[in-house]
Parts: structure tokens; C-alpha cells; sequence
């Protein structure tokens, strides 16, 4: 999880079953991004302590926190999602697809959090790499395949 103002950018990169959220306040031009890994604590070892970030269900607040602490004015901030690919489907058909689940999770975290969600580019079975511009907002949205989108 990271924060960071005009004219930085930040990217995530190698999402397959991994959700990026990206939340942008263009009042400051202040902005950030979390890996999300896991839906919850509950796929996790209790032994293991995580950072919040890793998890569908807390990562939306800790990085709104972060942002706040920057300087963002959260309450006109929205948030764009990429990632949760379906990356082992052909490996077994019981199998189950924690992108989804990671991806459902982010958008009730956000949700939760009144964080609006104005783009997204979810599912499918291709891992992604995204970049958080802090000038305009744009996610741009890439694929192994080398096909790029802006959301």
C-alpha cells in the first residue's frame, strides 16, 4: 500500500488473483494504491500478523486512512479496481476463484467505507499491471497479452 501526490505515480504490478484498488481525491491530487492478496483474514495463518492492506475487507480503510494523514479529502475521493482474475480455473473446476472473492470483498470494503467506485476491469483469466496517475486519475489497465486500457 502506497500514497502519493501530483505528478507521482504508483503501479502495481503481476495482479492475477490480486485486486489493485486505486483511490484518487483530485481536489489535492492525492492518491493510493493497495495489493490486495486475500478477501479476509480468515485465508490467512493466525501465527502470521498481516498488514491490513492485504485483505479485501480492511485494505479500502487503512488506505483512505493513509490518505487522509497526506492530506486527501476522502470524502470526494473515488476508487477504480483491477485484477481478480480466475487464474486457476483450468487447474480445477472445484477449485475456488479467490479473484472473485477478493474482488467482491473490495467493493463491499469500499462500499462500507462510502468510497464511490467509478471503474473497474475485473475477472477474466489474464493477470494485469496497473499504474495510478496522480495528475488525472487514470488507471491505466494492461494485460499479459500487452493490451492497455485507461479506466
Amino acid at each position: 500500500m502506497r500514497v502519493a501526490r501530483s505528478p507521482s505515480r504508483l503501479l502495481c504490478l503481476g495482479l492475477g488473483s490480486c485486486v489493485a484498488i486505486a483511490i484518487w481525491d483530485s481536489s489535492t491530487k492525492i492518491g493510493g494504491m493497495a495489493h490486495v492478496m486475500l478477501p479476509d483474514e480468515s485465508f490467512s495463518p493466525k501465527r502470521i500478523e498481516s498488514p491490513p492492506a492485504k485483505f479485501g475487507n480492511t485494505a479500502a480503510k487503512a488506505l483512505t486512512d493513509e490518505m487522509k494523514k497526506a492530506g486527501a479529502n476522502i470524502y470526494v475521493a473515488v476508487a477504480k479496481i483491477a485484477g481478480g482474475a480466475n487464474m486457476f480455473r483450468n487447474v480445477s473446476p472445484n477449485m475456488k476463484d479467490i479473484g472473485l472473492e477478493n474482488s467482491e470483498a473490495v467493493k463491499k470494503a469500499l462500499k462500507q467505507a462510502h468510497i464511490r467506485l467509478v471503474a473497474e476491469d475485473v475477472g477474466g483469466s489474464l493477470g494485469r499491471t496497473v499504474e495510478l496517475d496522480m495528475d488525472t486519475g487514470k488507471l491505466s489497465v494492461k494485460n499479459v497479452r500487452g493490451l492497455v486500457k485507461y479506466i
